[in-house]
């Protein structure tokens, strides 16, 4: 998996797909590095990375990611310790709990938000 070395902003552009737009998947996903997904997914995604949810992606998932990325479909409560970015033509629809919310114009939130430093995660000791 290739991942941008660069601390920009949109280094989120350089995570490779994943999962495809031609993929299904029904059930739990969980990852470790970055990843993107193109394709449909229905039930639970938990990683401890940075996810991208492409334009073409729709998912129903509950989703738990260190840093979240949205620019296709997401209905499902989401939980992104380090941040949510919804970016225009993305679209999510449900709670969210988040350390930092950026919604670009164009990209739209439906849901609760609960914004705690830690991302409503629980504090680590």
């Amino acid at each position: 998996m290739t991942v941008a070395t660069s601390n920009t902003q949109d280094s989120w552009k350089d995570v490779r797909v994943s999962l495809g737009p031609d993929v299904e998947v029904t059930g739990k996903l969980s990852f470790s590095d970055p990843t993107r997904l193109e394709g449909k997914l229905k039930g639970e995604l938990h990683g401890t990375a940075l996810l991208v949810i492409g334009s073409t992606a729709v998912v129903e998932a509950t989703i738990r990611a260190d840093r979240l990325v949205v620019l296709g479909k997401v209905q499902g409560n989401v939980s992104s310790k380090s941040g949510l970015e919804i970016r225009a033509g993305g679209r999510v629809i449900g709670d969210v709990d988040t350390g930092k919310l950026t919604v670009e114009e164009g990209g739209v939130l439906e849901g609760r938000v609960s914004m705690k430093p830690n991302g409503g995660h629980a504090p680590q000791r």
